[in-house]
């Protein structure tokens, strides 16, 4: 619930504030899209930090904080009298937004049964589903009231979220004891746990090692996502299907939340790959379809399609990520997989364009669904040979 409040908040404000800002303080375009962005680039750097600050200030004063930054900035946004006291609050929102949402992740993974993980993960992982998709729903339907009543909403809602964030306990839940096989008194010290645990590189305080191959996966399927968010409304307008993108990711949203009622339970019984693997594919087909698509209805169908393939991908990489990593830094993990979504949503539209240019946005979906059929064996080196041995160690136990 939590979650769901400080995604809502983001996407809320996301699809609004452009247009305050031109509109607000007569600005070009290209400063309300800054406005937009700077919020991404403060988001980035803290989830960089997010690992130090938590071991410096702890996890509940730092998610209390947080959404008090939530609860307080909407109403700065709108009481700002000049655009780069805008732009600063846009910073250091984006800045609470990271290190708050690694917080929350943490405080998820540390409630879910080892053996029930990637159910879990997949579970929580459609609260942030549910804030994305309501967000703009609301913040679009709201645009023509005026900002004040944009800010008052998003203030309110980040209010809910902090008194449930008060009753929160985000701490790491301790595992029961594995006992411990008798041994030898003469052998007892041939060995320490410090002596087996290897040591972390020096950027392994601010990305956890264990998630980054995962992470760099999910940076590269996360630009044909962008592609999708950034010139779908596009293509639509060039084939006359009208104002149907908004439905399409109604549809994409409806089949992401449906299909993790299922895929978080197949990954533990059967592993991971068995869900990666087919998600790569139905993702290029989902952009394939889209590239062909003569009909809103073979449009609507490719909304489906990129829920059952990137909407996995994106549950099974945050699992991958939280499951790689030592289970007290699991919260790093899904930190460091969120940075890699993040640097793949912010690189997505500038390739996109360049694409676009080149080839149109025809041209540029193909491409993008040959990219993703190309990712499957990079995503084998990387990730999954490795998942597969190690499922196959586990089943032969």
């Amino acid at each position: 619930m939590a979650n769901i409040a400080i995604f809502f908040n983001v996407h809320f404000l996301l699809s609004t504030v452009a247009g305050y800002t031109v509109g607000r303080f007569a600005v070009g375009d290209s400063v309300g899209g800054a406005v937009a962005a700077v919020f991404i680039a403060g988001t980035l750097v803290s989830r960089l930090l997010a690992g130090p600050l938590i071991e410096r200030f702890g996890s509940r004063r730092l998610l209390l904080i947080g959404f008090a930054a939530f609860v307080v900035a909407p109403l700065l946004y709108w009481a700002s009298g000049w655009v780069w006291m805008l732009l600063v609050v846009r910073a250091v929102h984006g800045l609470t937004f990271g290190v708050s949402s690694s917080v929350i992740a943490a405080a998820a993974v540390n409630r879910i049964p080892g053996t029930r993980m990637s159910e879990g993960t997949s579970h929580f992982a459609s609260s942030t589903l549910i804030g994305v998709a309501a967000g703009p729903m609301v913040g679009l339907a709201l645009s023509t009231t005026g900002f004040g009543t944009v800010a008052v909403i998003a203030s309110a809602v980040s209010l809910v979220g902090l008194v449930i964030a008060w009753f929160m306990d985000v701490r790491p839940r301790q595992a029961e004891p594995a006992p411990e096989p008798a041994q030898p008194a003469s052998s007892a010290s041939v060995s320490t746990p410090s002596a087996a645990e290897p040591a972390r590189p020096a950027w392994g305080r601010y990305i956890e090692p264990g998630a980054a191959p995962a992470a760099a996966i999910g940076t590269l399927y996360s630009l044909g996502y962008a592609g999708i968010v950034t010139y779908l409304a596009t293509l639509a307008v060039e084939r006359g299907f009208g104002g149907v993108a908004s439905l399409f990711f109604v549809v994409y949203a409806l089949t992401v939340l449906v299909s993790r009622l299922f895929t978080g339970r197949l990954m533990d019984r059967r592993g991971i790959n068995v869900v990666m693997l087919p998600a790569f594919v139905l993702f290029a087909a989902g952009l394939a379809a889209i590239a062909a698509s003569p009909s809103v209805l073979v449009l609507l169908l490719a909304a489906v399609l990129v829920g059952l393939g990137y909407g996995q991908l994106q549950s099974a990489g945050q699992v991958i990520c939280v499951t790689q990593a030592p289970r007290e830094r699991a919260g790093m993990g899904a930190s460091t997989y969120f940075l890699g979504i993040d640097a793949g949503m912010g690189l997505g539209p500038l390739l996109a364009g360049a694409l676009v240019q080149w080839w149109g946005t025809t041209g540029m979906f193909w491409i993008l669904a040959v990219f993703l059929v190309a990712l499957i064996p990079v995503y084998w080196l990387v990730q999954g040979r490795q998942l597969h041995r190690r499922r196959r160690l586990e089943t032969a136990r």
